[in-house]
C-alpha cells in the first residue's frame, strides 16, 4: 500500500515539474470526465449507449475543439449530451488551467506561482501583470461574442426550428463557432444527419455571423487585448484633443502581424475557392449556387478551413486543386494563442519571411522592419516540421488502414492527407467521411487530434525530463554542402 502510494506521488510529482506537463494532463481529464458521461444511455437520444470507443472519439473531437465525428451530433445526442459537448467544447476552446486562473483570480485570490507560470504557458504571456489583464479578456471578450453569435443566430433559427429548440441551436452553434470547434445540430433538420451549413448558403445573416465567430475565435486573445488597448488609448486622446500623443500610438506588432495575415489568407482562400469550384457542379459545391450564394459559400468555407470545421459545400465532390489548398489553409491554422489549431499563421509569417530573408541574402530574418530573434524562427521551424511529420506520418497510416476504402474508388490518398490535415489542425472537415474509417484508422486520428491541441512541441516538451541547458563547450564549426 505504502509502495503505490509512493509511486502516485512520483506520477504526481512528475506531472506537476512542467507546466507543458500539466497542460497536457488537464486536457486528459476533461476527456476522461466527457468520455464517461457521453458513453452514459442517458446521454442518447435512443437511451443506449454509444460505446466507449465512439465516446472516446466524440469527446476528443470536442475537447480538442477538432469536429472531426463518428456519428451525427443533432441525431445520436439528446440535450443531456448537447449540453456535455457544448462544456467539453467550452473549456477545450479556452483551457482548463485558464478558466482555473480566472476564477481564483476573480474571488481575489492570490495565483499561486506555479499556477501563474502554468496560465502564462498556456495563454502565451510574457510577464505576470500581462497575464492578469489577458485572463480577464480572454472569458470576457469569449462570453461577449459567443452572446452577439447567440442573438444573432437566434433571429433565423428561432422562426426556423421554433422558440426552444431554435434558441438552443443558436447557442450551441454560437459556441461551437466562436471555439472553432465544428460540431453543429443540423442532421436533425430537413438537409439531413452531416448536412452542417450546406442548406444555408442562401442565408447571409447565418453564413457572416458564423464567418464573424470563426475569424474572431481565430484571431487570438492577444490581438483582441491589444486592439481593446489601441482603441481606448485612442479614444481618450480624440476626447483630449491631444493630436500629438494620438499619433505616438501604435500596435504592437504581433497584433498587426496576426490581423493582417488573418485576413490575407481569408481573402486569398476565399478568392481561389471561388475561381476553382465556380464551374465544378457536382455534388452540393458550388457550381449550381446563385454567384451571392457563391461568394457566401467561399468567403465561410476559406475562414472555416482556418481550423472551424463546418461545411457549406461538399468537400466529397472538390476538385483536387481545392483540396490541396484547403489541406494547406488547414495545416496553417488560426492565430497563436486563440481557439484554433494549426501551426499558427505568426509561425506560416515567420518561415515565409525566413525564406525571402535568405534568397535575398540576408543574415538576419526581418518582417516590415522588425528583426526577429534567431530562438524566435527556430521555434517555428520546429513547430512547423513536427507539425508537417505528424500530418504525413497519419496519411500513411490511414492509406495501410484503409486500403480497401482506397481500391474500391470512394476515395483517395488525397483525401486521406486532407482528413490528416483535418485532424492536426483541430479543424473538423472531412472528404472522406470519417465515420466509413475502420476501427484501426478512427483510433490512429485521436492522437493526432490531441496532439493538434496542446502543440506537439507542447507535448514534446513535456516529455523532456531535463530544462534546457546553455552549452558550455565551444565546438568546432562544421561546414555541410546544402546543395
Amino acid at each position: 500500500m505504502l509502495v503505490r502510494r509512493s509511486k502516485t506521488k512520483k506520477i504526481i510529482q512528475w506531472m506537476m515539474d512542467r507546466p507543458a506537463r500539466v497542460i497536457v494532463a488537464s486536457f486528459l481529464l476533461i476527456m476522461a470526465i466527457g468520455t464517461i458521461l457521453l458513453m452514459m444511455p442517458f446521454a442518447t437520444k435512443s437511451g443506449e449507449s454509444i460505446g466507449f470507443f465512439d465516446s472516446l472519439f466524440t469527446t476528443v473531437s470536442a475537447t480538442c475543439v477538432t469536429g472531426l465525428i463518428v456519428r451525427d451530433t443533432a441525431s445520436t445526442f439528446n440535450t443531456f449530451g448537447r449540453v456535455v459537448l457544448m462544456l467539453l467544447i467550452q473549456v477545450g476552446g479556452l483551457g482548463l488551467v485558464t478558466i482555473y486562473s480566472f476564477a481564483v483570480n476573480l474571488f481575489r485570490r492570490k495565483i499561486s506561482v506555479k499556477t501563474r507560470v502554468l496560465a502564462q504557458e498556456n495563454s502565451g504571456s510574457f510577464t505576470y501583470s500581462e497575464l492578469k489583464g489577458l485572463l480577464k479578456t480572454i472569458v470576457l471578450m469569449t462570453f461577449a461574442f459567443e452572446f452577439i453569435g447567440f442573438l444573432l443566430f437566434a433571429t433565423q433559427f428561432v422562426p426556423e426550428f421554433g422558440y426552444g429548440n431554435g434558441l438552443f441551436k443558436s447557442l450551441f452553434t454560437s459556441v461551437s463557432s466562436f471555439c472553432n470547434a465544428g460540431f453543429d445540430l443540423m442532421g436533425d433538420t430537413a438537409s439531413g444527419p452531416y448536412s452542417s451549413f450546406t442548406a444555408f448558403n442562401s442565408n447571409t445573416v447565418v453564413m457572416l455571423t458564423a464567418t464573424f465567430l470563426i475569424f474572431s475565435g481565430g484571431l487570438g486573445f492577444h490581438v483582441w487585448k491589444d486592439l481593446i488597448d489601441y482603441s481606448t488609448q485612442k479614444i481618450k486622446t480624440l476626447i483630449r484633443h491631444d493630436k500629438k500623443e494620438r499619433t505616438n500610438i501604435h500596435m504592437k506588432f504581433h497584433t498587426r502581424l496576426a490581423f493582417y495575415m488573418t485576413v490575407f489568407l481569408l481573402v486569398f482562400g476565399a478568392v481561389m475557392i471561388f475561381l476553382m469550384e465556380m464551374t465544378n457542379d457536382a455534388g452540393l459545391t458550388i457550381g449550381n449556387l446563385s454567384i451571392g450564394e457563391k461568394l457566401n459559400a467561399s468567403i465561410f468555407q476559406s475562414m472555416s478551413l482556418r481550423t472551424a470545421g463546418m461545411n457549406s459545400i461538399d468537400l466529397l465532390a472538390m476538385r483536387d486543386c481545392t483540396k490541396i489548398l484547403c489541406v494547406i489553409l488547414m495545416f496553417i491554422g488560426a492565430g497563436a494563442g486563440s481557439t484554433g489549431g494549426g501551426i499558427k499563421v505568426q509561425a506560416f509569417a515567420l518561415l515565409v519571411s525566413a525564406v525571402k530573408c535568405d534568397i535575398t541574402g540576408k543574415n538576419e530574418v526581418v518582417i516590415r522592419n522588425h528583426r526577429v530573434s534567431g530562438s524566435t524562427v527556430q521555434r517555428a521551424l520546429t513547430i512547423f516540421s513536427l507539425g508537417f511529420l505528424l500530418m504525413i506520418l497519419l496519411a500513411c497510416i490511414l492509406s495501410v488502414t484503409e486500403r480497401d476504402l482506397i481500391a474500391s474508388g470512394k476515395f483517395t490518398f488525397l483525401d486521406l492527407l486532407f482528413e490528416s490535415a483535418s485532424a492536426f489542425g483541430t479543424v473538423g472537415l472531412s472528404s472522406a467521411a470519417t465515420p466509413q474509417f475502420s476501427f484501426f484508422g478512427q483510433m490512429a486520428i485521436i492522437p493526432v487530434m490531441f496532439l493538434g491541441r496542446v502543440g506537439p512541441l507542447t507535448f514534446a516538451m513535456g516529455l523532456v525530463t531535463k530544462e534546457k541547458k546553455k552549452v558550455k563547450s565551444v565546438y568546432p564549426e562544421a561546414k555541410i554542402h546544402l546543395g
